[in-house]
Formats: C-alpha cells, structure tokens, sequence
C-alpha cells in the first residue's frame, strides 16, 4: 500500500514562502490543491491591498502636510512665549529701577527738623486719646441718631401697649 504523505499547515506556510517543501507539495495531490488554493488567496489579498494603499499623488501631498502640520510647532504658541519672555524682562527691569531710586532718596533724604518731630508726636497723642474716648463710649457717635430712633420706638410701642389694656 502506497502511504502518501500530507503535508502540515507549517509546511504549506513554508511552500508558500518559497522554501524547500514545494517538492514535497508536487508529489501530493490533495496539497498540491491546497498549495494552489492558499496561493490563489495570498495573491488576490496582495492586489486589494495594493489597491486600497495605491492613492493619487494628491491624497500623499496632504498626508505630508498634514504631519508637517503636527511637527512644526505653531506660530501662536511661539508668538505666546515671546510674549511672555518679554513680560517678565520688563518686570524685572522694572523691580530693578523701582527699588534703586527709592534707595538713593532715602541716602539722599534732608533730615526733618525737630518742630515738625514734635508736632508729629503731639499729633500721635491726640490720636490715641480720640481712640480712647472713642473706645469708652457705649454706642459709636454716628449710630447716637438711630439710638434715638430706637427709644422714640420702644416708648411709643409701650404706650400703645397700654392704651390697648385700658
């Protein structure tokens, strides 16, 4: 009896890549079919994926754009960070003029006179003593008008409250 042997899914995948189990594929019928038919297959899916990836040449020139688009950085977020690199160039210029001349008036500064010292200590004395009157007080001056609104209420309110029991 005359045994034929089939060849396995590994072998065919070989024959179809060209190796050395296409001579083994022409001595078996059933795989020689087989062989033919996974060829005719591996062929027709490389014309339609031929097909499908073949474009015109426009379509490509936008895919380039398109990811030149996303590489190149854009031209709002350069113009956003020169904007804010020159902010903080003027901030410092401006902290470094705005403390030194302070510092210069201050070297520079005539020294004040032992009247306006006196007058400036006589004037912190009044203030405390207002603050002190103030703080004795039961009701701050400007709510003594609506203190009495309040009495004028209540003493009416008391005298309606008895003319209704009488």
């Amino acid at each position: 009896m005359d045994l034929v042997h089939r060849l396995n899914e590994a072998e065919i995948a070989e024959a179809l890549a060209g190796q050395a189990a296409e001579e083994r594929v022409a001595d078996c019928q059933p795989c020689a079919a087989e062989f033919a038919a996974w060829k005719g297959l591996g062929g027709s899916l490389r014309q339609d994926l031929e097909s499908r990836a073949d474009k015109p040449a426009y379509f490509w020139t936008r895919q380039q754009a398109r990811i030149r688009e996303r590489l190149v950085p854009r031209a709002a977020a350069r113009w956003a960070a020169a904007a804010i690199f020159a902010l903080i160039l003027l901030a410092v210029g401006l902290i470094q003029q705005g403390v030194t001349p302070k510092m210069e008036m201050a070297r520079t500064a005539p020294a004040v006179p032992a009247a306006q010292v006196a007058r400036a200590e006589s004037d912190d004395d009044t203030l405390l003593e207002d603050i002190q009157a103030s703080l004795e007080r039961e009701l701050p001056a400007s709510l003594a008008p609506a203190a009495v609104l309040v009495e004028e209420m209540a003493s009416a309110s008391k005298q309606g409250k008895q003319a209704k029991e009488n």
